[in-house]
Parts: structure tokens; C-alpha cells; sequence
């Protein structure tokens, strides 16, 4: 069987690493070919006082008409990594793990990551949450030229089983928010509950 290929992705929600965690090894397609609608690969959601909170991350967007994101350069406008990192701490600074775990977060997002490549800054992020959430699945990056039609759908309907946050939302049971939300949340406990997130029949395994 093809090794799947999952798009990058800017602190992805959790349905992405729960569709992860049901392969050996997977691919993430950084020569995906560029489409301004795909906010996923800049954007994310979290939870917040009074609804949901969309972090984007500002990128400088290439003018190629064949650009693909890892064309994508990660801008410094706004400093939107103090945005980023207050808009954390508010919504996180009380759970369990957040202090163990948001130093490691801030040697990626900040004034640092202005000028990257998305996909670059993007990796590493995923690297850093794959490693704490102890996710086993062998990941690999491609740069080839990829069209969205050959990546595997990773958003399937979801079921994970309640868990404590400190900021109840229903989203959490579909896996539509940011991973962090249940990393911050249960640390280490995490990853069983991603795999025991009941997908779709469609979704296969390795």
C-alpha cells in the first residue's frame, strides 16, 4: 500500500494526528501545490473565553502560478508570534502541562520563525508535537509536486472520548481544534485517547 500523504499543517487539529497515529508511516506533502483557500497550513483554533480562537500565521505569498507552499515564506508582520503565544498562555497557562511544554513551543514561534519556509516552520512544529504526544508513526516530507486530490482525507468523522479542558468545548469531540488543546490538557494521557478516536470505515490502515 502507498504510504499516505498528509498536507502540512500549522499545529494541526487533533483529527489529523488521530488519522496519523493509524499508520506505520505516513508523508507530508510539502511540494503541495499552493491554494490561498487551504488555511489550515498557517491557521489554527483553539478555544477562548468567549468562542473559538483562529491563530493565522501571516506568510508572504508567492507570485509563481505553479508555486506550491513550500514557496510560502513565513512574514514578521504585526509580530503575530506575541499574538500567538499571550493567546496560549490565556487559554492554557491553568492546565497540567502547559509549563512543561511551552518552552519548547516558544523556540519555534517567535521573531525567529519570520523568513522561514511555512513548510520548514510547520515541520518543526509537527516534529516537537509528534515527540511529546509519543506518536510512533515513522514521518517522512516530500517536495515533490502534489495535487490535493492524492492527499488522505484526515479529517473522517470523529468520536473522542470527553477529557478535562479548561475551556469546555463541543469541537473537542470531533477533533476539530488544535492538537494542543488535549497536549496541554493531558500530556503523555493523550495519545491513547487519539487512538482510540473512533474514524470512519473509510479510513484505512497500514
Amino acid at each position: 500500500m502507498n504510504t499516505p500523504l498528509y498536507p502540512p499543517q500549522y499545529c494541526g487539529p487533533a483529527s489529523y494526528y488521530a488519522s496519523m497515529a493509524r499508520h506505520e508511516a505516513v508523508c507530508i506533502a510539502d511540494g503541495l501545490r499552493y491554494n490561498k483557500r487551504f488555511k489550515s497550513t498557517h491557521r489554527c483554533t483553539i478555544p477562548g473565553n468567549h468562542g473559538m480562537i483562529t491563530l493565522t500565521v501571516p506568510t508572504v505569498k508567492p507570485h509563481r502560478a505553479d508555486a506550491r507552499w513550500d514557496d510560502v515564506v513565513v512574514s514578521d508582520h504585526g509580530a503575530w508570534w506575541s499574538e500567538h503565544l499571550t493567546a496560549l498562555e490565556s487559554t492554557y497557562g491553568r492546565t497540567p502541562y502547559f509549563e512543561f511544554y511551552v518552552d519548547d513551543f516558544r523556540q519555534i514561534i517567535g521573531p525567529q520563525a519570520a523568513g522561514r519556509r511555512l513548510t520548514d516552520f510547520d515541520g518543526d512544529l509537527d516534529r516537537l508535537i509528534r515527540r511529546l504526544l509519543g506518536l510512533p508513526t515513522e514521518v517522512r516530507h516530500s517536495a515533490e509536486a502534489t495535487h490535493p486530490d492524492s492527499l488522505c482525507d484526515h479529517t473522517p468523522d470523529l468520536s473522542i472520548k470527553r477529557y478535562w479542558q479548561v475551556r469546555p468545548t463541543e469541537q473537542a469531540a470531533t477533533g476539530q481544534i488544535s492538537v494542543l488543546d488535549i497536549l496541554f490538557c493531558l500530556g503523555p494521557e493523550a495519545l491513547p485517547l487519539l487512538l482510540d478516536a473512533k474514524a470512519s470505515p473509510l479510513l484505512t490502515t497500514e
